[in-house]
């Protein structure tokens, strides 16, 4: 796996880098024995900053270009483009320097106007609250005044609506308005406030009425982190851990809930997905210094700036222009999303830790990660040289940005960014997002960044797994996609199914980017692609039962009901069996309706129901097993990440 791309000016450093180095140097790297000394050895023969010049680049924030944007959006408001006018005023929002609090109050005032036309008024009174936090102009102030109140009228929250529009009346007082256009405002109010008190009173004596009504039952709360209890991890020195079941699971298990340890968004998802969840974001909370992220809350935008953005802030732009991969970036969160100190002091333990331990630590302890596998010892010199000339420019950030308080720390640190870039490179995980362009597109998985979850990265692989996995912002589900007898693997896959590419092409890819010869059922067996499987021959399963694995290979067109296995003597009647598949076209029928109706819970029912009759009487490979497969792993796409590029309405 690459480290950096062709686009970008590492590459050409690294050339140059590589032949500035003679060959007694280059011999002295080659002898080196850990990451430490690596990076260590690298970041003496150059200073990289100085070499490249890198200094921190704030380049967004610029008030005459955000009066631009403002004006943009103060047209589209005035024509009734409510989209229009949002993305003007979020751009508008995004380069107005923090300095300038009062156009940028009033910025977010007029973003809360185009929310409150678009009949988002939860996100609409967010922004009235961020306007006044910023001491929105006095003589104004009646307008967000009215607004809230129409805001909460829109909620039915009447209480609320009443008492914003009591405080318009005084604000009024302050405004510079035209006598006619204040009395009129007054008017306005004035009737609603007389209104109001009669709602109120109705809705006191209904909520009293459905006061002994019995509750709805809340849906239980989504846990940040589960395991189902039947799985566990074995090891093995061929497979290394890998996960299993102690108990025979159905399709559609949940088997793990996990956040990662590190993730980071990809450049162009950088201004519309949350840089700290990966919810994705309409209505943006930006960083006070750069224009590089957003977020979707100030929780989230504080999380992030006490943590990793205080040291990638204005390091970004340099980031990506350089090529690096978003392996590269993750390698870098890994550290910036902790201090100095934490590191030096797990310096002593890092080499010593045993499964025993790190399985009962926090996903956000790096120590739970510290022993993911590196296959370091199947690296070239040339792969370590590329490898350590990136940690010195990631460390440079860290230098640059002020995360280090001690000279000391930077080797031993340097080296764990050596080591983050190598355990990446086999146990990171793509985040996806399905994305639709309306409503009725079928959609695709699209790639938006990248994660390292902790217990995820111990399933192993299959170019037939067991599981699938989806993203909600940054969170990981698991949930399995076959019947899974227990004692056996739970695998996952890595990229390439059998369905839809040829062994030896998967093997190659496989043996290239994560370093093993895949020799899972598929492999060993050297199942055919999905287009090559016969349509015309059913593979049933021998009545034998676990005495007899044998697979019956019978003509769809068949006249004899009861077929002789010629490896244990049984005979299994197929008549039932027939009869069964029978349902299995209903069915499939059935669960694809559903999910183009989007009642996925409906068609997962269907989809699972089907593939557990399937089972019963057949054994894979074969076509209708495969398509019901494939449309269990579709349904499940829609519980995660989802977006429709839709053009919407004024």
């Amino acid at each position: 796996m690459e480290i950096y791309k062709k686009d970008g000016y590492f590459q050409k450093y690294c050339q140059a880098m590589r032949k500035d180095i003679d060959l007694n140097e280059f011999n002295n790297f080659a002898q080196l024995a850990n990451d430490a000394e690596r990076f260590k050895f690298v970041n003496s023969i150059k200073q990289i900053v100085t070499e490249l010049k890198l200094t921190r680049e704030f380049n967004g924030k610029n008030l005459e270009r955000s009066l631009q944007y403002k004006n943009l959006g103060n047209k589209a408001f005035q024509k009734e483009n409510w989209n229009e006018a949002l993305m003007f005023y979020n751009m508008c929002y995004m380069a107005t320097p923090d300095v300038n609090e009062s156009e940028k109050s009033i910025i977010l005032a007029n973003r809360s106007a185009a929310l409150y036309h678009l009949e988002k008024y939860d996100l609409s009174l967010k922004d009235i609250k961020r306007a006044i936090d910023l001491k929105y102009p006095k003589e104004l102030m009646y307008k967000l005044n009215e607004r809230k109140a129409r805001c909460y009228l829109a909620k039915k929250d009447h209480v609320k609506a009443l008492q914003c529009f009591k405080e318009t009346l005084p604000a009024l007082d302050d405004s510079k308005l035209p006598l006619e256009r204040r009395q009129k405002l007054e008017r306005d109010a004035q009737i609603m406030i007389n209104l109001l008190p009669r709602n109120i009173e109705s809705e006191k004596k209904l909520a009293k009425a459905r006061k002994h009504a019995p509750a709805a039952a809340k849906k239980p709360a989504i846990p940040d982190f589960y395991v189902d209890k039947a799985l566990y991890f074995d090891y093995s020195a061929d497979e290394g851990r890998f996960a299993k079941t102690n108990a025979d699971m159905k399709p559609n298990t949940i088997l793990l809930l996990e956040k990662p340890h590190v993730s980071t968004l990809l450049e162009e998802y950088s201004l519309s997905h949350c840089s700290n969840c990966f919810k994705r974001v309409n209505v943006p909370v930006c960083c006070p210094k750069c224009a590089d992220v957003v977020f979707c809350s100030e929780e989230c935008e504080k999380a992030a700036s006490s943590s990793f953005h205080r040291y990638e802030c204005g390091f970004l732009p340099i980031f990506w222009k350089s090529g690096a991969s978003i392996t590269c970036h993750m390698a870098l969160r890994m550290i910036t999303q902790k201090s100095e100190e934490y590191f030096l002091n797990l310096c002593q333990e890092l080499h010593t830790l045993s499964s025993e331990v790190t399985d009962k630590l926090a996903n956000d302890d790096y120590r739970k990660v510290y022993k993911l596998v590196t296959h370091d010892d199947e690296r070239s010199v040339e792969d370590f040289f590329q490898r350590t000339l990136m940690a010195t420019l990631l460390n440079a950030c860290l230098t640059l940005g002020g995360f280090y308080k001690t000279k000391e720390a930077e080797s031993f640190i340097g080296g764990l960014l050596l080591h983050n870039l190598q355990l990446l490179q086999f146990n990171a995980h793509e985040i996806s997002e399905l994305q639709r362009e309306d409503e009725r597109d079928v959609g695709k998985s699209v790639f938006i960044g990248g994660g390292l979850y902790p217990t995820l990265a111990l399933f192993n692989h299959s170019c037939e797994p067991g599981v699938t996995r989806y993203y909600r912002g940054n969170s990981v589900c698991v949930r399995t996609v076959k019947n899974i007898s227990a004692g056996t693997m739970v695998a996952e896959n890595y990229g390439q199914l059998f369905t839809q590419v040829s062994r030896e092409e998967r093997r190659n890819t496989l043996l290239q980017q994560y370093k093993f010869s895949c020799n899972c059922l598929a492999c060993s067996e050297n199942w055919p692609k999905y287009t090559d499987m016969d349509p015309n021959v059913l593979r049933f399963k021998c009545d034998g039962g676990k005495i007899c694995s044998n697979v019956l290979l019978i003509p769809a067109e068949v006249n004899e009901f009861m077929i002789l296995c010629t490896e244990c003597g049984e005979h299994t009647n197929i008549m039932k069996g027939l009869k069964s598949l029978q349902d299995t076209d209903m069915l499939f029928k059935s669960a694809t309706k559903h999910h183009a109706a989007g009642e996925y819970e409906t068609a997962l029912l269907k989809y699972v129901e089907m593939m557990n009759i399937l089972n019963e009487v057949l054994v894979p490979p074969y076509r209708d097993y495969h398509l019901c497969q494939q449309g269990l792993r579709s349904c499940l796409l829609e519980f995660g990440n989802r977006y429709v590029r839709m053009i919407q309405k004024k």
